[in-house]
């Protein structure tokens, strides 16, 4: 009798088989670019990608996987997440040393934050938090991924809305196979299996941050670990807090 651990492949979402996961791209000859780079239909050619949806810190933990493998890839952050605040000093420490490692930085849009209908509103939305996230940070995006995606998103496919190139575009679309680990298993082929494909010359990869953990976890527990851990910094944070500004830190007894 199957179990979930065994039909969604929860041994797979840990950090030492991503690493695996990289080298077997390497080995069968992918060559990793940025979603801005020259297409070669020539080349086998990969675009990887992490839309940080929960956890900067095991992003920040792939990154450095990726960089210790001669590896580039591109990190899309949210300026509207429900889950990080990267404006926190904290947590922009964290996009500087991914960009640090060689990484592309991208915008990932919440379009939902906005209400987006139209196209109109989409191109005018992403221009307003493009030039928010260049001002604040000092520097300059190419490229845009979509968070939460729905019928009118996946519908909207040029090539570039507001000065960004939008990753979901009819562009990439026709050119490049697709891999995705959304919600914590593979939506629709299992990438290893992409990778061993002799007949795949071109391929998207999406992964996400909490999907992936040190441990063997249901994708559930994997968010909620990431969560977890990052209220057990935030407490940690405050206590230390307290005695550096000389302050009382009463609790119970």
């Amino acid at each position: 009798m199957s179990t979930n651990r065994v039909e969604y492949l929860f041994d797979y979402f840990t950090l030492t088989n991503y690493k695996s996961l990289l080298e077997l791209a390497l080995e069968k000859g992918f060559c990793f670019i940025v979603f801005t780079d020259n297409f070669l239909a020539d080349r086998k050619d990969i675009l990887w990608r992490h839309d940080v949806e929960f956890s900067p810190d095991i992003a920040l933990k792939m990154a450095q996987i990726e960089h210790d493998l001669g590896v580039k890839a591109t990190y899309f952050f949210q300026i509207h997440s429900e889950f990080y605040n990267i404006f926190d000093c904290y947590f922009s420490d964290i996009l500087k040393k991914i960009k640090l490692l060689g990484h592309e930085v991208g915008l990932h849009f919440d379009a939902h934050y906005y209400g987006v209908k139209t196209e109109n509103e989409l191109t005018r939305f992403i221009e307003l938090d493009k030039n928010y996230f260049e001002q604040v940070f000092d520097c300059h995006l190419s490229v845009f991924s979509f968070h939460n995606t729905n019928s009118f998103i996946l519908k909207c496919e040029d090539y570039e809305y507001g000065g960004l190139v939008n990753v979901y575009s009819k562009y990439f679309k026709e050119r490049f196979r697709y891999c995705a680990d959304s919600t914590g298993y593979w939506r629709y082929e299992v990438l290893d299996e992409l990778l061993k494909d002799s007949s795949v010359r071109h391929l998207q990869v999406l992964t996400h941050d909490a999907m992936w953990s040190t441990e063997v976890l249901s994708p559930r527990k994997r968010v909620m670990k990431s969560i977890q851990d990052n209220a057990d910094r935030i407490k940690r944070q405050y206590d230390d807090l307290l005695p550096m500004l000389g302050a009382k830190n009463i609790d119970d007894e």
